[in-house]
């Protein structure tokens, strides 16, 4: 278990500081005006707040543990952390306060501590804004009886809090139910011989060595193989938008929070799904409660970026017969057109403040609360 290392930060306080400088002052004038009353009265001030900076200096050698509950949560809903404090010095510890970031307003009061005795501590986890939360490391802050002086030690190790975005009861596109081959229940897996490609990955044992893909071989020094996707297997694919400037904040929240509630629900329901962005992300999951947990985790760190849009990529990237959905604020008709010729329906959700994309066969949901979008959106799927 990490533990505390010695005192480090130390400083005067307010009242030790205005102390330390009524004794300069009785100094001064105890030995300008010869009055050694003044210059014991001196002494002694100063004699106290040496003592209350040598009582800060004393290594708290406390063990720290952290566990946090759950471990991921959705924006809003309750996270706490329970510190374990266990001290591992023969002798009794002083009291102190613990200050555990990012729950700065968490101060919480340890009392002394008998040699090898533990407390415990609970405390919320502020959960208000999406993202991923470092909690940690502990802040184990002494002072002397007065208040005079203030010791600081850092340490102990971190725990990680990831907050998804919030989820909105939506239903699965129609268009990515699943599907019925005519020789029975379609494969989990990809069919070998169908005719889409998916991607071109490193073998692995198992593979058809039919599927090497030859000139990629050569140009990375590793075998890989070509990946096929049975084009009867229902998929999902959402494309954010997470340029600069595509959307404000708010704007960009809400498109977080519909892409979050649509990976879930496509991916609970068992449908191959796919988290695509304009800046470069990329994941695909086979779907399933696994999948969803990989999509919130990626949904929860995403972030507006700096990268420029790449059409040709960003249409080659989108797989052929899927079901697509856009979010974002500033798609471009082309991009939009190009997307559609290959997807099997499409619909875009605009939660900029600009006029919408029209283009024959998209969808278009112009909204800039993510509530009244996913309602938009079921009103759609139940048409």
């Amino acid at each position: 278990m990490p533990s505390i290392p010695a005192a480090r930060g130390l400083r005067l306080t307010r009242r030790g500081i205005g102390l330390l400088g009524a004794a300069a002052f009785c100094l001064a004038a105890g030995i300008g005006l010869g009055f050694p009353l003044l210059r014991l009265v001196a002494g002694a001030a100063i004699a106290v707040v040496v003592a209350a900076v040598l009582s800060c200096l004393r290594r708290v050698n406390i063990d720290v543990h952290r566990e946090l509950v759950p471990d991921r949560v959705e924006r809003g809903d309750t996270a706490v952390a329970t510190l374990t404090l266990t001290n591992r010095s023969r002798r009794r510890s002083g009291g102190f306060t613990a200050i555990d970031p990012p729950a700065e307003d968490a101060r919480l009061a340890v009392h002394p501590l008998a040699p090898g005795a533990s407390t415990e501590r609970v405390y919320r986890l502020p959960t208000q804004r999406r993202g991923v939360l470092t909690v940690g490391p502990l802040t184990v802050r002494r002072a002397d009886l007065l208040g005079l002086a203030v010791a600081d030690a850092r340490g102990g190790s971190t725990s990680t809090l990831l907050v998804h975005p919030r989820r909105h009861r939506v239903g699965v596109s129609l268009g990515a139910h699943p599907r019925h081959h005519h020789e029975g229940v379609i494969a989990p897996r990809p069919m070998a011989g169908s005719a889409d490609l998916r991607a071109v990955r490193e073998y692995v044992l198992g593979d058809e060595l039919r599927h090497v893909h030859w000139r990629a071989t050569a140009k990375t020094g590793r075998m890989m193989v070509r990946e096929y996707v049975d084009p009867a297997q229902p998929r999902f694919t959402v494309l954010l938008d997470d340029r600069e400037g595509a959307l404000d904040e708010d704007g960009f929240e809400a498109a977080v929070e519909i892409a979050a509630s649509l990976t879930h629900a496509s991916a609970s329901a068992g449908t191959q799904t796919r988290l695509l962005t304009t800046t470069g992300l990329d994941l695909h999951t086979r779907g399933g409660l696994t999948g969803s947990r990989v999509l919130q985790d990626a949904l929860c760190a995403v972030e507006l970026g700096t990268a420029e849009l790449n059409p040709e990529v960003l249409v080659s990237r989108c797989d052929r017969g899927t079901s697509l959905v856009l979010l974002g604020g500033t798609f471009e008709t082309a991009v939009v057109g190009a997307l559609g010729k290959r997807a099997r329906e499409v619909t875009l959700f605009d939660f900029g403040q600009s006029q919408p994309v029209v283009l024959p066969g998209v969808t278009v949901i112009k909204e800039r609360d993510a509530v009244v979008a996913a309602a938009a959106w079921n009103r759609v799927v139940a048409a």
